[in-house]
């Protein structure tokens, strides 16, 4: 791949970066983690699903994806299992929690997220709703395929 501004190759880019857990369940025994599914978690009282955000990435047809783990409602949860191999993909959106510290962006735990469920092939996909936050703004505007390569060592 080719640098956008001096036009010197930069090598191979990954074009997403995904957390197989929330942070919250790193912090438990590994015979509690074992619990853990690829797209579904509970903790006690707690819900997650995973999803991915996607960061558009500017004068490109491509976006970077964050696989990262959200916190929702329970009733929200509980509807998603019930319906996780159909196509959801028509449903109201709904609110989540991001569980995921995202390296390079201060303070992304806690960040209010739109889940937008996808269809029976699909993860959720995560719209960000902190307008000032510098993740918000660059899913809204994009980044540069320069910042993208910086998440290669990261």
């Amino acid at each position: 791949m080719k640098c956008g501004c001096c036009g010197k190759d930069i090598g191979e880019i990954a074009f997403d970066k995904s957390y197989s857990m929330p942070d919250d369940i790193w912090s438990l025994s590994e015979q509690e983690r074992a619990q853990t599914g690829l797209d579904l978690c509970r903790l006690d009282d707690r819900y997650f699903i995973r999803g991915v955000a996607f960061i558009p990435i500017i004068d490109s047809e491509k976006s970077y994806g964050w696989g990262i783990w959200v916190e929702v409602p329970q009733d929200r949860f509980f509807e998603y299992v019930k319906s996780y191999n159909e196509d959801n993909s028509s449903k109201p959106r709904f609110s989540g929690i991001v569980k995921n510290a995202i390296p390079t962006y201060e303070s992304t735990i806690g960040l209010t997220v739109e889940v937008q469920l996808g269809n029976e092939t699909q993860r959720p996909t995560f719209f960000f709703k902190e307008a000032n936050h510098l993740l918000a703004k660059e899913h809204s505007k994009g980044i540069s395929i320069e910042k993208v390569h910086s998440f290669s060592s990261i």
